[in-house]
């Protein structure tokens, strides 16, 4: 292992900043004009949040460690944890990555260790007490005999000896296996010379200078009665399960890294991947600066290899995607470079690096055309690392990972468990995976006629079902109970309260996540509020006494409607007629500016003919494709977005394709500096 200093040498070179010259191919494509009076709004440089880390360690060492679960949770802006803005990077942080680089170093250039047998015959030893007897060692009181081993390799071994038995006494002679003086298994030994036992224990050991041995734990001494245990001899087998290659290794090390060139080939291959383009000759140099360093403290070059590997790990280059402006503070948008937008492309749809594919395509110019970029997303679809769309896209905007600090009242809601709570999460997954394939409108998600159900799920929501506990695809046509998005049980469920339902946050979630329209934050403590002060039976008379407040009308005028025509669905979303008070529910009302309707699916219906539906869907894959909010100078980009995604039928496939071709995905400006005032 590289030296402390070597190690704090690494962090330096890593963390020396971004250079703005970072190769050729982080130039802009030569027929890629700026458009004239085009504006795009102003990108941060966006940190790898802990989904994306974990995923790109995961996709580049193909390791078996996550080191991203020790990292802090990474905070929530406009409804996902990717914003650029406030992933920042804290002391603690980068103290983390530090150990999850030296971690992840080490294992991906592991050198695998055979498994070998080590096995030393107990007379040639000097044990505590006793004396060799010919044939091994007799412990002739309690005391121990032991050999010094010294391991190349931590792993899994497997410690044994041979022994017997002078009999003495009403119990059996009893023995212990020691490692490092530590008691690692404990057994009786009733065996005598004339058939002497073999006592094994496996445990766990790390690399370097180690002592194991045989305890005599029970003597017993009554002339003529002498109770001894003899040792004949004892092995150590390991490391297990290292046998072959690291195939990790095998991928980063090609060649023979003591010649000076192969080891700048790995370099510059490695760093490429990591890095997302092409390293620079000075970056290699640096990298290769330090595998000397450690040479020349006396360290083997697979330990200067570990090093460099290290530093690209920890390098800016590698925990952040960096874009850089020519002039970081002009505001004219300038096209971001062929692997700026693969990497943009790679963690919107995989939430992970570019593949080789993706990378070859920003290589040969592929991506700097719409055609290019369209074959890429429509690949990129069809791969099983699309599911992060469903994860953390959809995980996310339609709260299914909320399911998981949700807990509902189990007094209230004692139905509700962990399979209830697996089966609504699986539905929503699947459902909105459905509209991944493009063969739905995905304006049409309200109303939906289909679902996915289980044979747990089935009876939660009532419906006749044959199926077991794997979901499958069903027709809701003629229900009228369920629907769409807004009667499905996981979203019903997390937009409650713990003990009931909460037509308050079902109404903002709508308006803040289908229709993009969010009400202002309220005081604080508003909701037991609430509960406390009004006196009406039902919720829908203490709703009414609430927006009888001219303070509190405005906002409440818009949430409580689509709340209240939610209410036939309890706090765990199964379907009701009464409260648990016993008032009837009566779910209809309003919608400012759309019209009355009679229940949920009057209701839903007018969501989804209202246009700021389908403009929100686009607009929350905008923010969750870049990372950020879309400013005033993205507007006219949205609008033209939109008027292609309806001639699209408004499907999923499609709005992703026209945003990865768009002028903000492909364009990026500094930051205008603020005039300084006298």
């Amino acid at each position: 292992m590289a030296r402390p200093f070597l190690a704090i040498c690494a962090v330096t070179l890593a963390w020396a900043g971004c250079s703005g010259d970072i190769g050729d191919g982080n130039k802009k494509p030569d027929d890629q004009e700026v458009p004239g009076l085009v504006t795009v709004g102003e990108g941060t440089m966006h940190r790898l949040n802990v989904t994306e880390y974990r995923n790109t360690v995961s996709d580049l060492l193909h390791s078996s460690l996550d080191p991203a679960a020790n990292f802090p949770a990474d905070d929530i802006g406009l409804g996902f944890d990717n914003i650029a803005s406030i992933l920042t990077v804290s002391p603690l942080q980068v103290e983390l990555y530090e150990r999850a680089a030296t971690d992840l170093a080490e294992e991906a250039l592991a050198i695998p260790q055979n498994a070998s047998l080590r096995h030393v015959e107990a007379e040639s030893l000097s044990g505590s007490v006793g004396s060799a007897n010919g044939s091994g060692w007799n412990l002739t009181s309690n005391g121990e005999i032991t050999t010094q081993v010294t391991l190349d390799a931590d792993g899994d071994y497997v410690l044994s000896a041979r022994v017997y038995g002078q009999q003495a006494g009403p119990d059996p002679a009893r023995a212990s296996l020691l490692v490092d003086g530590l008691e690692v298994g404990t057994f009786d030994v009733p065996e005598d010379a004339n058939n002497p036992a073999i006592i094994t224990q496996s445990t766990t050991m790390t690399a370097g200078n180690h002592t194991v041995g045989v305890a005599f734990l029970n003597d017993y001494y009554m002339p003529p009665d002498d109770r001894n245990l003899v040792v004949d001899w004892i092995e150590l087998e390991g490391p297990l399960g290292q046998v072959g290659v690291n195939p990790t290794r095998e991928e980063i090390v090609f060649c023979d890294i003591v010649d000076p060139v192969c080891r700048e080939d790995v370099l510059t291959t490695f760093a490429t991947r990591a890095w997302r383009r092409p390293a620079t000759a000075d970056e290699v140099a640096g990298l290769e600066g330090l595998v000397q360093l450690a040479l020349d403290q006396g360290d083997d070059v697979n330990e200067g290899l570990e090093l460099a590997v290290k530093a690209v790990l920890l390098s800016s280059h590698f925990i952040f995607r960096p874009e850089l402006d020519d002039d970081p503070t002009s505001p004219l948008p300038h096209t971001i470079t062929a692997y700026e937008l693969a990497s943009r492309l790679s963690y919107f749809l995989w939430s992970s690096m570019p593949d080789e594919i993706l990378l070859e395509a920003a290589a040969s110019g592929e991506l700097d055309t719409n055609e290019g970029v369209a074959k890429q997303v429509q690949r990129m679809l069809a791969h099983d690392r699309a599911s992060a769309l469903v994860d953390n896209f959809a995980g996310q905007w339609l709260l299914i990972r909320a399911l998981d600090n949700h807990v509902p009242d189990y007094a209230t809601f004692a139905g509700y468990d962990d399979t209830l709570k697996e089966s609504l999460r699986t539905e929503m997954r699947m459902f909105f995976a459905e509209y991944l394939k493009g063969e739905l409108p995905m304006n049409e998600m309200l109303t939906a006629g289909f679902t996915f159900l289980n044979d747990r799920l089935a009876t939660h929501y009532g419906i006749p079902f044959e199926g077991g506990a794997e979901l499958e695809k069903v027709s809701l046509e003629g229900n009228d109970e369920r629907f769409g998005l807004l009667t499905m049980g996981s979203l019903l469920t997390v937009t409650s309260l713990p003990t009931r339902t909460s037509p308050v946050k079902r109404g903002v979630w709508v308006l803040e996540n289908l229709l993009c329209d969010g009400p202002p934050a309220p005081p604080p403590g508003v909701e037991a509020l609430l509960e406390a002060e009004m006196t009406a039976t039902s919720l829908r008379e203490r709703l009414a006494q609430h927006r009888a407040d001219p303070a509190c009308a405005s906002c409440h005028n818009l949430m409580d409607p689509i709340g209240l025509g939610l209410e036939h669905y309890d706090g765990i979303g199964a379907f009701r007629t009464q409260e648990a008070g016993g008032a009837t529910i009566d779910s209809s009302s309003e919608l400012d500016g759309m019209g009355a309707f009679q229940g949920a699916r009057d209701m839903a219906e007018l969501l989804q003919d209202d246009p700021r539906f389908s403009t929100c869907l686009l607009e929350k894959l905008f923010i969750y494709a870049l990372g950020r909010d879309a400013d005033k100078e993205d507007e006219a980009q949205l609008e033209l977005m939109n008027e292609r995604l309806a001639e699209a039928d408004y499907r999923l496939p499609a709005a992703i394709e026209i945003l990865a071709t768009s002028i903000p995905f492909r364009m990026r400006r500094g930051a205008q500096e603020e005039e300084t005032k006298p």
